[in-house]
């Protein structure tokens, strides 16, 4: 017996409930770790907002035709202005400075971001981001700061990392680099650090 569309939808969204809340923890565990509390329930939104979503399923599905034309419309939008809203603007315009190329723009709001809020992955940033404009023993600072707040931040080890190489300093970037393997980090900085110590072994 197959399920009815009610339950299938329910399961639909608990699945979707678990993937997005175990995403959201994943990139923002560093916050948890800080015991930043609101600033991990604010890059949650998205997550509450579908919450909201399956508590409201039912009186939605009594209702049918327009209704839940007009009930998705609707969760279309909040959920496009929770996941907006889920990243702070300064850190938003950083990033679009940082991904353009424009380093010291990017570094100048990321040090603004980093002394209002001064979490360390926002250290992080900023160091990468002086790193990126080759301002190289102010990214090492700031990187170290980062990783002073939080020993298991991995991309603050991975972006000394990759300043310590450019200043010459192999053993100390090694060292960062087999950092960033033991610590919480994304999967594609842990397999670029992978490939750097390979690389380092061989010279």
């Amino acid at each position: 017996m197959g399920l009815s569309p009610s339950a299938l939808t329910f399961l639909l969204l608990a699945i979707v409930l678990i993937f997005t809340w175990q995403s959201i923890y994943t990139a923002n565990k560093d916050l948890a770790r800080a015991k930043a509390w609101g600033e991990l329930a604010r890059r949650a939104l998205p997550f509450f907002v579908l919450i909201l979503m399956a508590l409201s399923l039912p009186a939605v599905q009594s209702f049918g035709g327009n209704g839940t034309i007009v009930w998705i419309s609707a969760f279309a939008v909040l959920i496009v202005g929770a996941s907006l809203l889920a990243v702070p603007p300064l850190e938003r315009k950083a990033n679009r400075a940082f991904k353009k190329g424009d380093y010291d723009e990017a570094a100048r709001m990321f040090r603004e971001l980093a002394e209002s809020r001064p979490l360390p992955r926002n250290h992080a940033f900023l160091g990468a981001a002086l790193g990126a404009s080759e301002r190289y023993d102010e990214s090492v600072k700031s990187s170290t700061k980062a990783i002073e707040g939080d020993p298991d931040y991995g991309l603050a080890y991975y972006n000394r990392a990759l300043i310590q190489l450019k200043m010459k300093r192999r053993e100390k970037a090694k060292q960062d680099f087999q950092k960033t393997l033991e610590t919480d980090t994304p999967r594609r900085f842990r397999r670029a650090a992978q490939s750097q110590l390979l690389d380092l072994k061989k010279v």
